[in-house]
């Protein structure tokens, strides 16, 4: 792999910083559907739709993000299910995992050892589902769950890219 040298003298693939900016501009772009509409003109409720998809595909590529800095060769992640992208990252950093899975469960406060999973399980095939969700009667997803899995998967990115926390990283510290 060829390296990019960031702002601070850390040494990251270009790939890696590649895929994570790619992610962190969906990301942005689903915040921006999320938020009030002053930069959108004619708002309607299929904005909040656009912001589920820019979600999800930003976990997506967040997760792909984190496999391949954890040596998974990029072509082995032709998927979108994140349920399945997150087993995966599971085998390779166990620890980070279960700490998403623990600081989720406690930003909900659920008393339920399952909520990360079931929450995983209805929004794995969000980025497929949502594209066409009006060609489907009726679509169930927890936002809240969405979001905070996005951001602290930006946040596990940048702690194993770049070593430091994505207010660092925006800050260019």
């Amino acid at each position: 792999h060829t390296h990019v040298q960031t702002f601070d003298g850390e040494s990251v693939s270009i790939e890696n910083h590649q895929m994570f900016e790619h992610a962190c501009a969906f990301a942005d772009c689903a915040r921006y559907c999320q938020i009030e509409p002053n930069n959108i003109k004619h708002r309607t409720k299929s904005h909040s739709v656009s912001g589920i998809v820019n979600s999800a595909f930003a976990c997506e590529v967040f997760l792909k993000t984190l496999l391949v800095f954890h040596g998974v060769p990029v072509e082995e992640l032709k998927c979108h299910d994140l349920k399945r992208l997150w087993e995966k990252f599971k085998t390779k950093d166990a620890n980070t995992a279960l700490s998403v899975e623990l600081g989720l469960r406690e930003w909900f406060k659920s008393p339920n050892a399952n909520m990360f999973d079931e929450m995983l399980n209805d929004i794995s095939n969000a980025f497929e589902y949502w594209r066409y969700i009006y060609e489907k009667q009726e679509g169930r997803i927890n936002l809240n769950f969405l979001v905070g899995f996005r951001d602290l998967l930006r946040e596990v990115c940048c702690n194993q890219l770049y070593g430091k926390s994505w207010s660092e990283y925006e800050k260019g510290e």
